[in-house]
């Protein structure tokens, strides 16, 4: 490539700034005037305000091992959940209806579009703290009027608030509804558990397997008992044998009693001897308190009394042989008597060992029912306790939400009046339209002249011409007098017109810098 090539971009910018330089008062007005329309644009823009409330998620006061929260919820979860009600159609057109908002764009749009613009306009941002929970969130609403923008974003807050108070009561109270629902058929479940087991231990009483050992040993005692009657019976048996074969001739020996005495005394002997025999055999099994051996020794102290109220002895005689015979007869009868009570007791004894031996049978019978009887009221019992505890547990969350100790959402900063608008960034713009207003004028002076059909340069010449032909001189630009003065005019004039432009601009910057 030829040093030619190279210099001929450098000679059309050269080239461009000669044009540029050629119209500089035209170019210079331009851009004043330029200035000031975008100036006067961009101070007419509308302006759009955003005013921003802080609301802190403030966590439960009362530590979680001592009552545990009734919303288990994340806070994340519930705050989306709140968004959506909040941002409901209903609710955003309340509040547009309450503050008047977009009233010029009612008679031109739908109210749906209008709510979903008012959607636009709030933007919800949460902070995160140290743990996973949000700490912080905060509700930025944007619009024309200042003091309509801060009231609706402080009212936007109470709607959040409100409806998370709102949401958890909603939330504990249908809880609470639910676990009184199931305590209430569970406690109904428990009752007809307890009036089943009931019903089955009144209809099979020493039938079940608890009562067994005492079965047992009301068995041990009956036959016990059982076995000293036998051995009584045995005894009445021996003595009533001895005294039916007792030889009619033999009187009885020892010391006798008169008439009716000697055979009282006798049988009230025999009928003692008969008595402490009983009541050692049964002080040998029992104790003190057992009531036939009561029933025994108060027999006896009986019988002892009696003897100790009769006649004193006097010299036998053996007048009378037919008291012998009496006495005899008397004793037999006692005995019979005795030996009838002692069997009928047997009998009672022998009929109570078949009822403990029929319980005693009946028990894994009655012990694989008590199973599936005593299941179900486990079963039912852990589960209206379970049910009874998670109440108990739901109160007290309850009464922390009243008490306003869970957690809640808390206005931290509450959305000001803003002062500065946030839309339009003017200095932004400002710059952007001192810059365009330079270089539109430059841009259409030089494309002009690059739509002029002449050839301006030497460079653009030697381009046309063939390569053998010279150029042999330039030919200057001629000024006369009467063109320098128009120059001059002209100059003078665009300088005074730009001058006023420019302080126009600045005039329209200076009142609008409240809003920079």
């Amino acid at each position: 490539m030829t040093i030619e090539a190279y210099q001929q971009p450098i000679a059309k910018v050269l080239e461009y700034w000669r044009v540029i330089a050629r119209h500089k008062w035209q170019t210079l007005l331009a851009t004043s005037a330029m200035m000031l329309v975008f100036t006067v644009i961009i101070a007419k823009l509308p302006n759009e305000y955003e005013a921003t409330t802080t609301i802190l998620v403030d966590p439960q006061q009362v530590p979680e091992r001592y009552v545990s929260p009734a919303v288990n919820s994340d806070a994340g979860e519930r705050l989306n959940t709140i968004t959506q009600e909040v941002l409901s159609r209903t609710r955003l057109q309340d509040i547009i209806t309450r503050f008047k908002l977009y009233a010029e764009l009612t008679p031109k749009v739908s109210q749906e579009e209008i709510v979903e613009q008012m959607r636009d306009h709030i933007r919800i941002q949460v902070r995160q703290g140290s743990g996973p929970q949000p700490s912080t969130f905060t509700i930025t609403f944007r619009g024309k009027n200042p003091t309509v923008v801060a009231a609706v974003a402080n009212e936007l807050a109470t709607s959040f608030i409100r409806w998370n108070v709102n949401s958890r009561e909603q939330q504990v109270e249908g809880t609470q509804e639910f676990l009184s629902s199931e305590l209430q058929t569970a406690k109904r479940s428990l009752e007809e558990q307890e009036d089943k087991l009931r019903v089955f231990r009144m209809n099979h009483l020493g039938e079940t397997p608890d009562q067994t050992e005492t079965n047992l040993q009301a068995m041990v005692a009956l036959r016990s008992t059982l076995q000293a009657n036998i051995d009584s019976c045995n005894r009445l048996e021996q003595e009533r044998l001895l005294l039916t074969r007792l030889p009619q001739g033999i009187a009885p020996t020892g010391g006798g009693d008169t008439g009716a005495s000697l055979t009282t005394r006798g049988r009230l002997q025999l009928e003692k001897r008969q008595l402490e025999s009983d009541l050692r055999h049964l002080r040998e099994q029992y104790s003190e308190k057992y009531p036939d051996l009561v029933k025994t020794k108060r027999h006896l102290e009986e019988v002892d009394r009696q003897l100790s109220e009769l006649p004193p002895d006097v010299p036998e005689t053996r007048e009378n042989p037919t008291s012998e015979v009496s006495a005899t007869t008397v004793r037999v009868e006692l005995i019979d008597k005795e030996l009838k009570r002692l069997n009928a007791e047997q009998d009672r004894i022998q009929a109570h060992l078949l009822a403990y031996q029929g319980k005693l049978d009946a028990a894994p019978v009655r012990e694989q029912q008590m199973v599936e009887l005593t299941r179900n009221y486990d079963v039912s019992k852990q589960h209206y306790q379970t049910l009874l505890d998670k109440s108990f547990n739901i109160e007290m969350a309850a009464s922390l939400e009243q008490k306003q100790k869970a957690e809640r959402f808390t206005v931290l900063d509450s959305a000001q009046v803003p002062q500065k608008p946030v839309s339009p960034r003017r200095k932004m713009l400002l710059v952007l339209t001192a810059l365009l207003s330079a270089a539109l004028p430059c841009l259409t002076v030089v494309g002009k002249e690059m739509l002029r059909a002449a050839v301006t340069t030497e460079a653009e010449l030697k381009s046309l011409i063939p390569p053998g032909v010279r150029i042999v001189g330039l030919i200057p630009h001629i000024e006369t007098s009467a063109g320098r003065r128009r120059n001059i005019v002209v100059g003078l004039t665009a300088l005074v017109a730009s001058f006023l432009l420019c302080a126009s601009s600045v005039w329209v910057v200076w009142q609008m810098r409240p809003l920079l």
